[in-house]
């Protein structure tokens, strides 16, 4: 039992002694005012796939197809305070003789058009794939439009051209994603 004791009592005081004999920088705890934090987010925005013939309707050339996607977080504190710029970028892929215009218009909460821009996509002459892009940068008076956005919509036209038929070959293919580059700070 003494040993014992003895063992025990080497140990705590050898412990003491090193953690006294150890070298330990001081700590600065103020450095999590300086806390800063910039993650990316990237998210997927839209997806349209068509063949060149579901823009008949009764064999009759449908011009342009219109959809919106309702977007009510950019107005949010935290996206207000945070949110340093940001990126919208598309594709388009086009193996229909026909070229493509896609318009991506921003509205505000009392259906105002804050911001627009367009793309087009290209007419493939052989049938082959024809690769579009497109990259809109949201920074300054853009990003400030951009967080008073509410809907965004899209729309798909046709640009003049040969008729689309029923046996009309090829297919479009639309897709985009956005980039939220943020910078978070002693907000914490």
């Amino acid at each position: 039992m003494q040993k014992q004791i003895i063992k025990y009592s080497f140990l705590v005081v050898t412990i003491i002694g090193l953690s006294l004999l150890s070298c330990v920088k001081e700590v600065d705890f103020d450095q999590a005012d300086d806390l800063e934090i910039s993650p990316v987010i990237e998210s997927s925005l839209i997806f349209f796939e068509g063949q060149a013939n579901n823009f008949l309707l009764n064999t009759n050339e449908i011009i342009s197809i219109k959809d919106s996607v309702t977007v009510e977080f950019f107005d949010s504190a935290f996206i207000v305070d945070n949110l340093i710029k940001s990126e919208f970028v598309f594709e388009a892929v086009n193996s229909i003789n026909r070229g493509f215009q896609v318009r991506v218009d921003f509205i505000n909460d009392v259906e105002q058009e804050v911001h627009t821009f367009t793309l087009t996509a290209s007419p493939s002459t052989d049938g082959n794939d024809v690769l579009s892009n497109h990259t809109e940068v949201f920074e300054d008076e853009k990003l400030e439009a951009l967080k008073s956005t509410t809907k965004i919509v899209f729309t798909l036209s046709l640009l003049p051209g040969e008729t689309i038929s029923q046996s009309t070959p090829g297919r479009i293919q639309l897709k985009s994603k956005a980039i939220f580059y943020l910078n978070i700070g002693e907000e914490l």
